[in-house]
């Protein structure tokens, strides 16, 4: 039961409604605003609310977008009546609507499991589709039947081609040589009631042996038939009719097999016009960002915001506060006090609002973590009733809302009274007010109720399942925050309000030396409690914050420890894995040495030879280097890893060095870097002469065009290019191939793959040319 009869409009429910006829197709869509009604069947609702998610989810995800034109008669009486038969224009939209329901039905087959309850809208419709095909065959797109639809057809048209071209051919032998008489006015052959006519000056009419058609509306102009044509127009006056006649045949013969499939069309209209109507929801659903919450025993929902205030506020550009509340057997109603227009009367709305729209069928806008009860009885006293007609007053017409709920209130039931007990003295409205929360209480009804009595507050610390809460007040700035906090009740700030406005001040005082000493202090009580709890509020919100920052440093530390530890294993075992070969290829030259030496038969000379050239070959296996990673600096020799670069550090900044390399300079990282001792230096620079190396940096580029470069060519002259890179220590390197066919770049990149001295190839960005340039990174 929902009560009062207009509980639509005074939540809100009828503004809803014209969004969603905004986004109704069809006439048919709309129709089924027209039948809403709220209800408590839970098998109902979760059809309707799971219909309209599977729709939303189809909608986000882009899979069936189509527009529906449902809006035509199917004539089915008529249609069955012998002799009748559909037009062009009904035949295209039957046409129309065939193709979208094939369209849903191949779509909700591929994914019958992600959309159960759309398949279960459209099962049991099965049209023949291959009327889509007949249909084509018969009517062209210019929706005229195309004259191939009969050979009867092809026939009449072929004549009618025929006797319009013998009828151009004589009218444009009589039209010359009437002009060159003088007998026609300046104008072209007419066709007048489908004969062609000469434009003839009326004075010479006479002397056109024909027949007289029509005249001008200056009458200085008669259409005359001339004889000649008078057969050629009625032959070509009886082809039309015979090509009327056949037309007529066709759509008949199509309209018959239609028909044999009528109902399963009309059933076809039913459907969309439903769907219509769900993706109606849907696109309502997606603009205020609703979705389908859980059903339960309890109430327990997060981050709910009105809808119709949050579309005004965001026209100002300002954000909705959400509200969270529950609704539980210890917490069954909550009593909302704080000071007017501090937002008690929206959060009553927006809780009856939200319960209203989902007990209707449609996604509301809260979290989805939120859980809904679904209630038996919806009753709201909100606004004022008074009605001259009925002899109400305020006051009567809350207490007539008042005696609905205690009559027909159970557990049940949400209740929805907004300002109980106004509308009449305080001293007994007030009383009254809590002798029906008492009573509300009893029948064990939830719900939320504001009210402004003090008394009324009081008891509802008393009354068990009864909850206080206030709608908080910024008291520094004498603002209202919209915010709900329950377990307290709220100040009313009536002075801070009348401040705020701009109330003389001394007006204000003298109120408040007229106001009741204890509700005055109970009042100021309630103010200062709230502003502590804000304090403390925000305090714990700055501890929390602080907590979460340390948890995460200590993660992102433990985290880098665990990676420092492994790159330390993974050093270690590469170190280990160096020195056993270099202690392995010692062994094999000391061995080697020991034979030579024996060989020799203890020569001196030939022995100290062998030890030289042991002693050489240990110094090659073990260069001086000290990879130092952290504490490198300006002035080191270093070396490029994997290269046989060697320069010196001319700057550091922060995790990269500047080189010197001969007379070129470049950037690396730190961590790509070797520091090495003089000795190591010069082993790498004698592989290229001081002249040729300075030679090659400054004749180096690091761009090169292979354009128009037979491919063999081109792949080795970037095999050398890219050798000249590596010496140099060169990190990165520029090939323009073009786009073209492709053929050059797919070539470079297939030789090019699994490089050892490449770390990756990329292209370069669109605007620089993209797929015609690849960038070449070394390692």
């Amino acid at each position: 039961m929902f009560y009062p009869k207009s509980i639509g409009s005074k939540l809100g429910f009828d503004l809803v409604l014209e969004k969603v006829a905004h986004f109704c197709e069809t006439s048919k869509g709309l129709s089924h605003i027209g039948r809403i009604r709220s209800t408590d069947n839970h098998d109902q609702i979760m059809m309707w609310l799971q219909q309209t998610n599977e729709v939303l989810q189809i909608i986000e995800k882009g899979d069936l977008s189509f527009s529906l034109a449902l809006d035509f008669d199917l004539q089915e009486k008529a249609a069955r009546s012998i002799g009748f038969f559909y037009e062009i224009e009904d035949i295209k939209n039957i046409q129309s609507l065939l193709l979208v329901l094939q369209r849903i039905l191949v779509f909700l087959e591929d994914k019958a499991s992600d959309y159960p309850n759309l398949v279960a809208l459209f099962q049991g419709i099965a049209p023949d589709f291959e009327l889509i095909t007949a249909i084509d065959q018969i009517i062209g797109p210019d929706d005229e039947i195309k004259p191939g639809a009969s050979k009867t057809l092809q026939k009449i048209v072929n004549d009618i081609t025929k006797a319009e071209r013998e009828i151009i051919r004589s009218s444009t032998s009589l039209f010359n040589n009437a002009k060159e008489k003088g007998y026609l006015g300046d104008t072209e052959l007419g066709i007048k009631n489908g004969r062609v006519v000469l434009p003839v000056l009326s004075e010479h009419k006479r002397k056109i042996n024909g027949l007289f058609i029509d005249q001008s509306g200056t009458g200085k102009i008669s259409y005359i038939e001339p004889i000649e044509l008078v057969g050629l127009n009625n032959e070509l006056a009886e082809l039309h009719i015979k090509k009327r006649q056949e037309i007529v045949l066709i759509l008949r013969s199509l309209t018959a097999r239609i028909v044999v499939y009528l109902e399963d069309i009309k059933l076809g209209v039913q459907r969309l016009g439903a769907f219509d109507f769900i993706r109606a929801k849907a696109r309502l659903a997606s603009e205020w960002s609703c979705v389908l919450p859980s059903i339960g025993q309890d109430t327990r929902v997060k981050a709910a915001k009105h809808p119709l205030l949050a579309d005004r506020l965001r026209t100002e550009n300002k954000e909705i506060i959400a509200l969270d509340y529950d609704l539980h057997a210890n917490q069954r109603l909550i009593v909302i006090s704080g000071p007017n227009a501090g937002g008690k009367s929206v959060s009553l709305k927006t809780v009856g609002l939200l319960q209203y729209m989902l007990q209707s069928g449609f996604l509301v806008p809260c979290s989805v973590v939120s859980t809904f009860h679904l209630f038996e009885n919806i009753f709201i006293d909100i606004g004022d009733d008074q009605s001259i007609e009925s002899d109400l007053s305020t006051y009567s017409s809350h207490l007539k809302a008042a005696k609905h709920i205690i009559n027909f209130s159970n557990s049940d039931t949400m209740v929805l009274m907004d300002e109980i007990g106004t509308g009449t003295d305080p001293m007994f409205g007030g009383p009254m007010a809590e002798a029906v929360l008492e009573e509300i209480q009893k029948k064990g009804a939830y719900g939320i109720i504001t009210t402004h009595f003090s008394n009324i507050k009081a008891k509802a610390e008393k009354l068990e399942g009864v909850l206080n809460a206030a709608m908080l007040f910024d008291v520094e700035n004498l603002v209202p925050l919209y915010k709900l906090q329950l377990g307290q009740p709220g100040s009313s700030f009536v002075y801070e309000v009348a401040a705020n406005i701009g109330l003389n001040k001394k007006l204000i005082k003298r109120a408040k030396q007229l106001t009741n000493t204890k509700q005055y202090d109970l009042d100021t009580l309630l103010a200062e409690v709230q502003t502590r709890n804000e304090l403390v509020a925000q305090n714990q919100a700055e501890l929390s914050q602080k907590l979460a920052d340390a948890k995460n440093i200590e993660k992102e530390y433990r985290l880098l420890k665990e990676s420092l530890d492994a790159q330390k294993k993974d050093i270690m075992a590469q170190a280990t894995a160096k020195a056993n070969e270099i202690i392995k290829s010692a062994n094999k030259e000391i061995e080697k040495t020991i034979r030579d030496i024996k060989e020799a038969g203890a020569d001196k000379v030939k022995t100290l030879k062998v030890r030289e050239k042991l002693q050489a070959q240990v110094s090659s296996d073990i260069p001086v280097t000290e990879k130092v990673l952290s504490n490198l600096k300006v002035g080191d020799t270093v070396q490029l890893n994997n290269t046989e670069s060697v320069g010196e550090i001319i700057e550091i900044k922060r995790d990269k060095a500047i080189l010197q390399v001969g007379a070129m300079t470049t950037s690396t990282k730190l961590q790509n870097l070797t520091k090495v001792g003089a000795q190591h230096a010069k082993k790498v620079k004698k592989y290229i002469s001081s002249s040729s190396y300075n030679e090659k940096q400054s004749s180096f580029k690091s761009e090169k065009d292979i354009r128009g470069m037979r491919t063999m060519d081109a792949l080795t002259e970037i095999d050398t290019w890219i050798d000249n890179a590596l010496i140099l220590g060169v990190g990165s390197l520029r090939v323009l191939h073009g786009k073209g066919n492709g053929i050059l770049r797919l070539e470079l990149r297939r030789h090019l793959k699994g490089h050892p001295s490449i770390q990756k190839i990329t292209y370069e960005h669109v605007d620089l040319g993209g797929e015609g340039i690849s960038i070449i990174e070394l390692k």
